[in-house]
């Protein structure tokens, strides 16, 4: 194979997104430079960037190499699909990589996890987004605690194409907003045999328009109309952005209420394609139609003045052939009466709408039952779908190895598949402790890397013979990441009296624009400093994929203490067991149906106390005592728990837990259940 082909063909494997957990081009990429490789992985696009032309000349030289990179590109070679059965995935963020900072959340990896086995599974879907130009914000922690917001443009080596028509013109759709019309670029992501869209609003034609030109600038962050221009954007230009690239969706499926519009605008596109009213359309439209919402609080549901959104969505409301009350109506929501709802709406709207754990689809219930009575939702009730995560792109490399060997590689193409973890639990005590070990030597060496001033210090003095507890989320006041720190004199009692060292590794990020979210970081980087408590728990900064990958692939434990039932689900405890990191937590989002007594800790809840404070105080107490007696002696081995050893139950995890939640099952449930009813209607 000459220089210049290996070239091109390695590129070609490294913009395909699923090369991030493809083991067949992981071992290509360790063959050519197993030093270079360690450094990049999982990131193969990085990779064959950073690769000197000398590199690739001796790789194009080395016949088994060569050989190895012909069978890949055959074994991936895919066509994306276009036949009518395909299914637009929408949502506002995805979290596909590190080396793609789009995301800010649960939310956004939910949805990068979706397509990623989707394309696993072979399920035509195809995903629609934005292309923030600078990302999410990242997060530094002064050395007062305070929360510090930056962001970072995107890489120019990213796996991303601007997409061009037959003549190599950029193919641009426009949007119809009140300062002007938008144009709007779009790029490409490939994942597998699935394509990701992104639209960008950073188009020449649009400079003069600064409220236009940086609708794509940032995730989440800015005024409200900024926000709502966001909403619009991936809703109506996401659907014309479909309509443009000649994609004959069936099936529309919404990710949160950020991006109803484009409920609306495939109706609108419906009305005029057909000659119907709006109605007629949602009629036709609406069995097809699947809104997945994530948020059990009321202050995650997104709202707008009415007024607000009739003087924004002027445009898109004169398309429709609606009176202004009318399209009001579809957002009316009694709590309160005077603001429009873009959950209420969706749920309005969609044929159907889940919620993402069985658990959270009895809270969102409670919590829409007046859109039954309001007759917006007539006949409709909200289903539950929990969700899993993609586990090859979480498990760590140890551990998978380990199952390679042991059980077969069946797990990594039909990871939903209970018969696929047959043998797990005759993997040796032995086996499985050095693989995880190994793992958490890998996270220490990982963190080294993070940190930097007093934390340092820690980490240098971190070693695999302590227990790690790992607690990494959004900061939320429901999420409580301050109980652990209830009873300051117990918690200390607990660290310095265990039977081996503990350490605690603590990350998380506020919202940019959440002062109390911010105030508990604060807090929590103070109650550290005042219990004294620096050498045993670190406050890491700047949250983020890496860093997750690293946490719930070395951590022992993983702790989670939402309010009961505030938490939707919680994915990155499935994380966390998948890699036999047992996890301990409220019962509650998926480990209200995950937990069982021989794979995890329960942290018993009192959701009926009289007052927060009074829950607060009962929960930690349980929390510390479940610690204490429970987990600590366990994992030191001085006393088993139900007749069981650590390593029993961290078999126990990966093989119960990995399949139940992971993102494969979690999307063949939405094909069974949803996308199916393509092929059980003739849509006109």
């Amino acid at each position: 194979m000459s220089t210049t082909t290996l070239f091109q063909s390695l590129h070609r494997i490294a913009n395909d997104m699923s090369s991030e957990w493809n083991i067949n081009v992981h071992n290509i990429c360790a063959l050519i430079d197993p030093i270079a490789w360690n450094s990049h992985k999982p990131h193969v696009s990085s990779f064959v960037h950073a690769l000197s032309g000398a590199m690739i000349e001796k790789a194009a030289g080395n016949p088994h190499i060569t050989y190895m990179v012909n069978q890949c590109l055959q074994s991936t070679s895919h066509t994306i699909s276009k036949h009518k059965s395909t299914i637009a995935y929408v949502s506002l963020e995805f979290g596909i990589s590190q080396i793609f900072h789009q995301y800010a959340g649960g939310l956004g990896l939910l949805a990068g996890d979706h397509l990623k086995s989707a394309s696993d599974l072979s399920i035509p879907i195809i995903g629609v987004g934005l292309l923030y130009k600078e990302g999410s914000p990242h997060q530094h922690i002064d050395e007062l605690g305070m929360q510090i917001d930056y962001w970072t443009s995107l890489e120019d080596d990213l796996p991303i194409s601007l997409i061009r028509d037959n003549a190599g013109n950029p193919i641009t759709i426009m949007v119809d907003f009140p300062e002007g019309t938008a144009h709007v670029q779009l790029h490409e992501m490939l994942i597998g045999n699935i394509r990701l869209i992104l639209l960008d609003t950073f188009h020449e034609e649009n400079a003069d328009k600064p409220n236009l030109h940086h609708i794509t600038n940032r995730l989440y962050v800015g005024d409200r109309d900024h926000r709502l221009r966001q909403e619009l954007l991936i809703g109506i230009g996401g659907i014309k952005a479909l309509h443009a690239l000649d994609v004959e969706f069936a099936y529309l499926h919404v990710n949160e209420g950020h991006c109803v519009f484009a409920m609306t605008q495939w109706m609108c596109m419906h009305m005029k394609q057909n000659n119907l009213t709006f109605q007629e359309a949602y009629k036709d439209l609406s069995p097809f139609v699947l809104f997945t919402t994530h948020t059990p609080v009321d202050a995650g549901n997104e709202v707008f003045s009415k007024e607000r959104i009739s003087e924004m969505c002027i445009h898109h409301r004169h398309d429709l052939g609606l009176s202004e009350d009318e399209f009001l109506k579809l957002g009316s929501t009694q709590y309160p009466e005077d603001v429009f709802s873009l959950s209420a709406m969706a749920i309005t709207l969609a044929g159907s709408t889940n919620a993402v754990s069985a658990q959270h689809g009895i809270t969102a219930g409670n919590m829409w039952k007046h859109l039954e009575a309001m007759k917006s939702n007539a006949g409709k009730s909200i289903a539950s779908i929990t969700n899993g995560i993609h586990v090859p792109s979480w498990i760590g490399p140890e551990i998978a190895a380990m199952l390679d060997k042991h059980i077969g590689l069946e797990w990594r193409t039909r990871s939903q598949d209970m018969n696929a973890w047959q043998g797990v639990k005759n993997i040796s005590h032995s086996t499985i402790r050095i693989a995880h070990e190994e793992q958490k030597k890998s996270m220490i060496a990982y963190l080294k890397t993070r940190v930097s001033g007093t934390a340092s210090d820690l980490i240098e003095n971190m070693n695999h013979s302590s227990f790690y507890i790992g607690y990494a989320r959004r900061f939320a006041s429901y999420k409580r990441a301050l109980l652990l720190f209830s009873d300051g004199r117990r918690l200390q009692s607990i660290i310095n009296n265990s039977p081996c060292p503990i350490n605690i590794i603590i990350a998380g990020k506020a919202h940019p624009d959440d002062l109390e979210a911010k105030a508990m970081i604060k807090q929590l980087h103070e109650n550290i400093q005042a219990l004294h408590l620096q050498s045993s728990i670190i406050l890491l900064e700047d949250y983020d994929i890496a860093l997750a990958r690293a946490m719930v692939q070395g951590c022992d434990l993983w702790l989670n203490t939402p309010r009961r039932p505030l938490e939707a689900c919680g994915t990155s405890g499935m994380k966390a067991a998948v890699n036999g990191c047992l996890h301990c937590s409220i019962a509650d989002g998926w480990w209200d149906e995950g937990y069982a007594s021989d794979r995890g800790f329960l942290i018993p809840g009192y959701p009926h106390a009289a007052h927060h404070q009074e829950q607060d105080i009962k929960e930690a107490a349980s929390l510390y005592d479940v610690l204490e007696h429970q987990v600590m002696p366990l994992y030191a081995g001085t006393n088993t728990y139900a007749s069981l050893t650590w390593e029993d139950m961290m078999l126990n995890s990966i093989a119960e837990l990995s399949p139940q939640f992971s993102s494969a099952r979690m999307v063949s449930e939405y094909n069974e259940r949803y996308y199916s009813a393509i092929h059980q209607g003739d849509q006109s």
